[in-house]
């Protein structure tokens, strides 16, 4: 206990330095007890249930992982526990091999070394102060020199953080029942039922001998007609001369025909919330569109095989990432910061699992759904732990892992703690368009009469400003018969 004391572990809650606060420990035999030990599940940091002296002491190191590991701290920021996939196997590993261990803090938070006074996790294992790396390494050249790479237990499957497209607002909407060409079409059938009115009103005016006055139309009267009916209202025509009412019935079966389909559609189009174009289509436009920048946390799984990557869409990532290496983040939250910044321009890149956790915590503490996930597509990637260089333990680890493996515990540990990420993101999304559940009624809201407020706000304005001219004219006229 002192010499692990020397290297600042951190003793486990059940040592015997707790004495009477031992914590109790739950033992579950989840598979034959013929065949396997029995799970038991870690609470704390050190597992010491019997005297060091009658087992092998391992020093074990731990990165902070989705459903891998979860480190938690007290208020000054001592390490006190240990939760996820990798503490049950470790514990698992332990009980079965009989060997015991302890967790030595750090930190460092990446594998690799990221500068002469940062050193990574790797290098704890290369100068023999660590033992075991529990993280979720990917397989590489370089740390196999290095390391004793363990059988992978955990399968990691690239995808791509993306920001949610804005909701835009419906001010377009009194505009988008009707496509432009149809639009042109209303405006010259207004002009030439106006030309045409006032033709034949020119035309009456100047035979006025022969027809009753109430059948020639006021100028005025025509506009406010021509308007009125546009707008719903009706209107009135007093002329009954037939040449009149030809004109004025076709105009109306036009404007009848038209308002009835324009209020229809307007109907579905309140009814839509409109998003901006979303900012990648596919996974070759994060590597190839220069308007989209990946980002990732620097030395991790995936800036290894994207560095790497000599062919293919990897390499084209490489490319972005080596052409500005401030798309490489220190962390994930900063990621994160990067991809939900405005203007939308990055996308994150990390492991599915770990984006879906991401998800979740974005969730819960906003409150909103501001990033989705889209999956790359490829092949899953075997990551695994690590040992120190010729560990004794080596054999034992990658058989432990297999069986682990092949019985199913993996996978269920897996399903406990991974992250849950609905209502934003759900892998299975056929629940959302599941035609057997009943949807709730739709309910029109401010955001959706936006355009309809908009064309009214345009009218009343126009109408204020008609009203403003009129009684300019009005007094420019008094004060010039007022002169005479």
């Amino acid at each position: 206990m002192d010499k692990c004391r020397n290297k600042l572990c951190h003793p486990r809650a059940g040592s015997q330095d707790d004495k009477g606060k031992n914590t109790q420990r739950s033992r579950t035999p989840l598979v034959d007890n013929h065949a396997l030990l029995p799970l038991c599940q870690p609470t704390s940091v050190m597992k010491t249930d019997v005297t060091p002296l009658q087992k092998d002491h391992l020093v074990v190191m731990a990165v902070e992982f989705s459903i891998s590991v979860k480190v938690h701290r007290n208020s000054t920021g001592h390490l006190i526990r240990l939760e996820g996939v990798a503490p049950l196997m470790l514990d698992w590993l332990s009980v079965r091999y009989n060997f015991d261990y302890s967790v030595l803090d750090s930190n460092a938070t990446s594998l690799e070394d990221s500068g002469p006074h940062l050193p990574g996790l790797i290098s704890y294992a290369v100068k023999g102060e660590c033992d075991v790396i529990m993280a979720v390494m990917v397989h590489s050249q370089n740390r196999l020199k290095k390391l004793e790479l363990v059988h992978p237990w955990f399968y990691a499957e690239i995808a791509i953080l993306l920001p949610v497209p804005e909701v835009l607002n419906n001010v377009n909407a009194v505009i988008k029942p009707f496509q432009p060409w149809v639009w042109v079409a209303l405006g010259a059938a207004s002009t030439a039922f106006i030309v045409t009115l006032l033709c034949l009103n020119r035309y009456l005016k100047s035979v006025k001998q022969s027809i009753q006055p109430s059948d020639i139309l006021a100028t005025e009267s025509i506009y406010m007609y021509v308007v009125a009916t546009l707008l719903n209202q009706g209107g009135y025509i007093s002329s009954k001369l037939t040449p009149i009412r030809l004109v004025v019935g076709a105009w109306c079966l036009l404007t009848l025909v038209l308002l009835n389909v324009y209020n229809g559609v307007l109907t579905s189009y309140l009814m839509v919330t409109p998003y901006s174009l979303p900012l990648m289509d596919s996974t070759e436009d994060a590597a190839y569109d220069p308007n989209v920048r990946p980002v990732l946390v620097k030395n991790q799984a995936g800036d290894i095989l994207f560095s790497t990557a000599d062919k293919g869409l990897f390499k084209a990532f490489g490319d972005k990432l080596r052409a500005n290496p401030k798309l490489r983040c220190n962390s994930s939250r900063q990621c994160v910061q990067m991809v939900t910044s405005l203007p939308h321009q990055h996308a994150y890149i990390e492991d599915f699992l770990a984006l879906k956790e991401i998800i979740k915590d974005e969730y819960n503490r906003t409150g909103q759904c501001k990033t989705t996930i889209m999956k790359l597509g490829e092949a899953s990637r075997p990551t695994g732990w690590a040992l120190r260089k010729r560990s004794t333990y080596s054999e034992k680890f990658n058989r432990g892992m297999l069986v682990l493996r092949e019985t199913g515990l993996i996978s269920q540990w897996e399903k406990q703690f991974e992250a849950n990420s609905r209502p934003c993101f759900d892998e299975d999304q056929n629940y959302r368009n599941d035609k057997n559940k009943k949807k709730p009624l739709a309910r029109l809201s401010l955001a959706n009469l936006t355009g309809a407020f908009a064309a009214l706000g345009t009218g009343v304005l126009v109408s204020f400003l008609a009203f403003l001219i009129e009684l300019l004219v009005a007094r420019v006229t008094k004060k010039t018969f007022a002169a005479i």
